[in-house]
């Protein structure tokens, strides 16, 4: 049945009910809100739910939890709507969209903690703790939900000193397939609190987070940095030096590309330094990236902390359509594998022209917090000190939607095929940041979870038996004794 004609006719009983105890609402295609609701931040993951609820309390998420288990309907959980995978999209199903009601921040000084509503975004976040001169490890794009990010992993601007989201939540509100409304933390439900820390949403909805908050200085140092293509390997020389002694406080993004808006449309290599202190001290740790000769520079001289996480916005901006695929390992880079790829994407461009905004981009974060966090200590399994890669397509034609994967997943493949795996010790680190992964909601949760995959098992046997929740890195419920 297609949608218009769901939508003529009367609603089944159980939504009439629904709609009689909600203090949110709930809506269906073509009625007031419905077009917000399946909204994403890619137009690739735009899909028809069949229903969309925005909850305004825990009660109201149980009940519209019921619902869709009554209708047997899949559900879908929506936040941020940033999902690099579509797991916060549904085909038929019911999205329960908690960013219209449950997206707010409140911080707490004395205790150094920021409690944040499951669909609140990172810009409240840092804007509520930078009142009281705190932060917490955010996303560095402050559109982008929390929820996401954080529990499948997170890394930002301050890693390189706190360590990843994860590290840093305190306790979290579920809502269980049951409709049980749970605190879970180290005293509470401590199995279920491991589990959701890089487990992302396969136990519950989270409705809120609690996040440790770190004394935090008011300004920081930020440079753009812009070379011609024939800078690549000075850049990548310096870069990979850089990354060698890099200290806590730094962090650094490079890539190539084109990017959307950006003119002429010509690609370049292009560095994103961040230092957080004094700017003279900075430009002087930044010193041999400027002495490559960028051909144009952007830095922010003592930058409002509270806009650092602004900066990559319009950069990543909602709408249009994306293909964004971080490889499945993570690996040193390879030069020789960067200009293979960047050769592969220019043969593209000539013969597609449309496909001009396609390019790559390395995350340089600082690891030594992250690394120092031993892999059990959480669910969150990648933690390696090799840079997390992500390859991108921009582009407006939805009849290249298959083409355009297919490429975008060839170029992974070529560095994949042409960068030797990270390993620390004897253990091993090969597995990259699920977050950037576009094949989560189908993806082998084996793989990705490692060593933890076997107690996550137990957890979901408890937490979720029916598999109810299942659309990133699906886990299987162990089976009963």
């Amino acid at each position: 049945m297609s949608f218009s004609a769901q939508q003529a006719l009367p609603p089944p009983p159980a939504l009439t009910k629904l709609r009689e105890s909600l203090s949110g609402e709930i809506v269906r295609p073509g009625e007031e809100g419905y077009e917000y609701g399946i909204a994403r931040w890619s137009n690739t993951h735009v899909k028809q739910a069949a229903y969309v609820a925005f909850p305004k309390t825990n009660q109201d998420v149980s009940q519209a939890i019921a619902f869709a288990k009554e209708l047997g309907l899949e559900i879908a959980v929506c936040g941020g709507g940033h999902s690099f995978s579509g797991s916060s999209s549904t085909q038929g199903g019911l999205v329960i969209r908690l960013g219209k009601y449950l997206n707010q921040a409140r911080c707490d000084p004395e205790r150094r903690e920021i409690t944040v509503g499951g669909g609140a975004t990172w810009e409240i976040v840092d804007n509520v703790g930078m009142e009281h001169g705190l932060a917490t490890v955010s996303s560095n794009v402050n559109n982008v939900g929390v929820g996401g990010l954080a529990l499948g992993g997170g890394y930002g601007w301050l890693t390189g000193r706190h360590g990843m989201v994860v590290d840093n939540i305190v306790q979290l509100t579920v809502v269980l397939a049951s409709g049980e409304v749970v605190i879970a933390n180290d005293n509470e439900n401590p199995d279920l609190f491991w589990g959701c820390r890089g487990g992302g949403g396969n136990f519950g909805i989270v409705t809120e987070f609690v996040f440790k908050a770190h004394p935090q200085r008011p300004t920081v140092f930020v440079t753009h940095l812009v070379y011609t293509m024939d800078k690549l390997e000075s850049v990548f020389n310096t870069v990979e030096d850089w990354y060698k002694n890099a200290g806590p406080d730094e962090g650094l993004h490079w890539g190539c590309g084109v990017l959307p808006g950006v003119e002429p449309a010509q690609p370049t290599v292009i560095v994103t330094y961040f230092y957080n202190g004094e700017t003279v001290e900075g430009r002087k740790a930044a010193k041999k990236l400027y002495d490559i000769g960028p051909i144009a520079e952007h830095s922010v001289e003592d930058l409002p902390f509270v806009k650092l996480n602004a900066l990559e916005n319009d950069a990543a901006a909602d709408g249009g359509r994306k293909f964004i695929m971080g490889l499945k390992s993570r690996s040193t880079t390879s030069l020789d594998a960067i200009k293979l790829l960047l050769r592969a994407q220019d043969e593209l461009v000539q013969t597609n022209p449309s496909l001009v905004h396609c390019g790559f981009q390395l995350d340089y974060t600082p690891k030594q917090a992250v690394i120092a966090v031993p892999v059990g200590t959480t669910a969150y399994a990648g933690r390696g000190a090799g840079a997390e890669c992500i390859i991108y397509q921009a582009y407006t034609d939805s009849t290249l939607d298959d083409f355009v994967q297919t490429q975008v997943r060839q170029w992974a493949q070529i560095l994949l095929d042409n960068a030797p795996v990270h390993e620390q010790g004897e253990e091993f680190f090969g597995v990259s940041y699920g977050n950037i992964d576009p094949d989560a909601v189908g993806s082998d949760a084996a793989r990705v979870f490692g060593q933890n995959y076997a107690r996550l098992k137990e957890i979901k046997r408890r937490f979720d038996p029916e598999n109810v929740w299942n659309r990133w890195y699906p886990i299987e419920p162990a089976e009963s004794y």
